[in-house]
């Protein structure tokens, strides 16, 4: 909470200058609205979780390295979203707020050996007693609802095309759906999934945000429908453990939306 009250004071304290120091100017006449509606992938870069044991083979671990096995880990993001946007004309910046569904797919894959395509999962350690079984993939879904707040400028604007670049950040505090799926080398191992999974799945946090920045494009007359397609900078995870597969750090991405003037 204090990091979305530090970053939301952040962004909303210029657009608050530039309103006090038009307020005696026609606001009206300087100020304009926008319904933003977006669509993109994100990228993440990170790591296996260490609470993941995986093995090559039984006498040696490693991770992303040359051996005789290797594990690959891959994550991407869908992401929907609708905005509002109050935007100051004579300083060419804006602020908006609105509401957004990113959906995440993480995949844990690899081999143990040039003709094995499949690693070792441990499962369980009793004692002496450990226990392995062969894994194709393990997959992990995660469905995010947030409220994404941003502030953009247009340092280089005319008719039909523009440059605008933005800085935002995103909250959630629901993850509508969180599943994880084990594609066994063998399928008689189905019937263990729900246990294996209890014992290697861990705690994952439910409150998830971002802060981001981007660079982007806008094509079509300010007056009509508006094409914007925007590039995202390296941007980074403000919480931890919302994965329980992966690590993630930062991530890079694009997207397309569409920006619809409102006739105050």
């Amino acid at each position: 909470m204090k990091e979305f009250l530090i970053v939301l004071s952040f962004l909303a304290l210029p657009v608050m200058t530039l309103y006090s120091q038009e307020i005696d100017a026609k606001p009206s006449d300087n100020w304009k609205s926008y319904i933003h509606l977006e669509s993109g992938f994100m990228y993440p870069s990170g790591t296996v979780k260490e609470s993941i044991a995986i093995r090559q083979n039984i006498s040696s671990y490693f991770v992303n390295q040359s051996s005789d096995g290797q594990i690959y880990s891959e994550t991407s993001g869908f992401m929907l979203s609708a905005s509002w946007e109050y935007f100051n004309k004579i300083y060419k910046s804006g602020i908006s707020a609105g509401l957004r569904y990113t959906g995440f797919r993480s995949e844990i894959s690899g081999f143990s050996s040039n003709n094995a395509d499949f690693f070792y999962l441990r499962y369980s350690m009793l004692n002496s007693d450990t226990k392995f079984t062969r894994v194709k993939s393990i997959t992990e879904a995660n469905n995010f609802v947030s409220i994404p707040i941003e502030l953009r400028v247009i340092p280089i604007q005319n008719r039909y095309f523009s440059l605008f670049a933005k800085g935002g950040a995103e909250f959630s505090m629901l993850n509508l759906n969180q599943k994880t799926h084990i594609n066994f080398q063998n399928t008689d191992m189905n019937i263990y999934e729900d246990d294996i999974l209890n014992n290697i799945s861990s705690t994952t946090n439910k409150f998830y945000s971002t802060l981001y920045s981007s660079l982007g494009i806008i094509v079509g007359n300010e007056r009509k429908v508006n094409y914007l397609f925007e590039i995202f900078l390296p941007s980074f995870f403000l919480t931890e453990n919302n994965f329980s597969l992966v690590d993630l750090d930062h991530f890079q991405g694009f997207k397309f939306s569409l920006q619809f003037p409102l006739h105050n």
